[in-house]
């Protein structure tokens, strides 16, 4: 894809997440270990993310749980401080999402001069934290109006979530596009780490228009073949993670066999 070519300069780049421990007013917030701990806990999985190889970084408030559709101002200044910090000791690409807030994302990507926001844009789905409603018209008019014209949109369109009003997938993949404006669809698995099917894959394929699909969970090792084959990047972190765990650090060694094997199978599908 010409878009995801001209931005990390590879086809079919690999892009590997940085998750936040808790923030601050979060449940979980560790008080003790404070602004630096979460500043550590970024720096160091972001620079094993960068020495596997990895093609671009995507940073999100994973640790914030139960998420948030619309979330304080210490969210916002806290994320766009650290992602700054950190995306400037590395000269790759970044974007990010903030759980469960698109507009925040748009706000902290345009201040921080992420390359691209991973949001919900389009169509009315329901998840754990409720109703979830973007509102495409305003999300878009916020975005010109940051002054981020350049940030692109990669909109979630499955994961995590249930569609309301029995739309096929390749109908909101087609509507994210022609209405929403988005630059790249992304597809999720039913929870982080869990694995996107091949069915969603194939159906936003249909309704992309030609825009990048991209598979943001789930992908690991063994399935990393399949959907590099099925999709025009991946997003991936659980996998690469101490335990296999979500909320744990990335493991440097898990991250580099991951890549070693990711651009062997790239290179064999180009």
């Amino acid at each position: 894809m010409v878009l995801l070519k001209e931005m990390f300069g590879v086809e079919k780049p690999i892009l590997g997440m940085v998750h936040f421990p808790p923030l601050p007013g979060s449940p979980l917030y560790d008080e003790s270990g404070g602004l630096q701990k979460i500043r550590e806990t970024a720096m160091r999985d972001a620079e094993a993310l960068v020495k596997a190889g990895f093609d671009g970084l995507s940073f999100s408030n994973e640790g914030d749980r139960p998420y948030l559709s619309n979330v304080d101002k210490t969210t916002v200044a806290v994320m766009a401080s650290i992602i700054s910090e950190v995306s400037s000791h590395f000269k790759i690409p970044f974007g990010l999402s903030v759980l469960a807030d698109p507009e925040a994302a748009i706000a902290i990507g345009a201040a921080t001069g992420a390359n691209y926001v991973r949001i919900f844009l389009s169509w009315v789905f329901v998840g754990d934290w409720g109703i979830v409603d973007p509102g495409a018209g305003a999300l878009q008019r916020f975005r010109r109006n940051s002054g981020a014209r350049n940030m692109k949109v990669f909109a979630n369109i499955s994961g995590h979530t249930e569609p309301l009003g029995g739309r096929s997938l390749k109908d909101i993949a087609a509507g994210a596009v022609k209405f929403g404006l988005a630059d790249a669809l992304c597809l999720a698995g039913t929870t982080a780490g869990s694995p996107v099917s091949e069915d969603d894959l194939n159906q936003a394929r249909a309704g992309s228009f030609g825009v990048p699909v991209i598979a943001g969970t789930g992908v690991n090792v063994d399935n990393a073949e399949k959907m590099l084959r099925l999709s025009d990047a991946v997003i991936m972190g659980t996998s690469v993670k101490v335990g296999g765990d979500t909320f744990s650090p990335v493991d440097p060694a898990k991250a580099a066999a991951f890549m070693e094997k990711a651009k062997s199978v790239r290179q064999s599908l180009l």
